[in-house]
């Protein structure tokens, strides 16, 4: 019989969907200049929150989770930096 501990060493237990790089990283290679510069700025914005950055990207068409968000903001994301 398994334990637990076997099962958290065993790879085949969970999935690698997770795609190589981040989603705020790649979106912010598609803005323009001035685009960036706004997104930089909301990002470092203490006062604005990853749930009201995530509406207005996706109420103008960017599905940009509010995690995904809050991972890049810590530095945490799938590229480790902050953009």
């Amino acid at each position: 019989m398994m334990g637990l501990l076997d099962d958290l060493k065993n790879d085949g237990n969970f999935l690698h969907s997770r795609r190589g790089i981040c989603s705020v990283c790649t979106f912010l290679e598609s803005l323009n200049k001035e685009e960036t510069l706004a997104f930089k700025e909301r990002l470092e914005d203490k006062n604005t929150s990853s749930s009201a950055l995530s509406k207005v990207l996706k109420n103008n068409g960017h599905n940009i989770q509010e995690g995904t968000l809050a991972r890049h903001r810590r530095g945490i994301c799938l590229n480790g930096s902050k953009g």
